[in-house]
């Protein structure tokens, strides 16, 4: 629900009373009271906008759990910190009303044990008396309306300007994530022809040592029958070592 909705089921801009016109008003009610509320319309639109300042607030916020010990690192600097409201209200240049009223006073006000229980016209005119007869002068409620807007802006403010700056961090993150997978895939496309190479090799000298033991075979052959004439029992080998690889046929 946004201000201009609260304020209205308020009633905060029905304070004034039409029956009772503000001393020196002629009949036809051409002057104002202290307290008469302009269309909320053309209030909202005359504010002006508070300050810029969120970039320097944020800042300018040290990061939760204060400064890191010396020695110890500092962590992320490009963590989202968020100051609190008070901080973000000092920001945008919003300071207490001279007269005291600021919104959050009004709120303390009408949430009293006298006003809590009354439905949301009768907190109104009972707000609207007490503020014709503060001591120090009437507070127009426009002020508090002013008061509050001015904050709602400011934090609307903050926000557009935390989500920005997140939606930078996530396109960084995004854009690093991307570089560390590329450096993944190209290091396992290394490690792939690597572990290919490595069986290319094994194979070849596989291949050398069967053609070998080919070799050796007839080699063998030549031994045994140089020998077979002279001895019973033959003792030349002619297979392979036992224990080794087999010859492929």
């Amino acid at each position: 629900m946004g201000l201009k909705d609260v304020l209205s089921r308020m009633k905060l801009i029905e304070l004034s009373d039409p029956a009772a016109p503000a001393p020196g008003a002629g009949p036809s009610g051409g002057a104002a009271s202290a307290s008469a509320v302009p269309d909320l319309d053309q209030l909202l639109a005359s504010l002006p906008a508070p300050k810029a300042a969120e970039r320097k607030l944020a800042e300018s916020v040290p990061p939760a759990g204060g400064p890191p010990a010396s020695g110890e690192p500092s962590g992320d600097a490009s963590a989202l910190e968020i100051p609190d409201f008070a901080a973000i209200y000092r920001a945008a240049g919003i300071a207490e009303p001279a007269h005291g009223f600021s919104a959050f006073k009004v709120l303390e006000i009408l949430s009293s044990p006298e006003l809590a229980p009354l439905d949301g016209k009768a907190k109104a005119a009972a707000l609207s008396g007490f503020l014709k007869m503060n001591p120090q002068g009437p507070v127009p409620i426009a002020d508090v309306i002013q008061d509050a807007v001015h904050r709602d802006q400011a934090l609307d403010r903050f926000e557009s300007f935390l989500r920005g700056k997140l939606d930078t961090r996530a396109a960084e993150i995004e854009r690093e994530n991307a570089a560390l997978q590329a450096e993944l895939d190209e290091l396992a496309k290394k490690n792939r022809e690597r572990m290919e190479a490595n069986k290319r090799g094994l194979d070849a000298e596989r291949a050398r040592l069967e053609q070998w033991q080919a070799s050796k075979q007839g080699e063998e052959r030549r031994l045994f029958e140089a020998v077979a004439p002279f001895v019973e029992q033959n003792p030349i080998s002619t297979g392979p070592v036992p224990g080794g690889p087999a010859p492929r046929t």
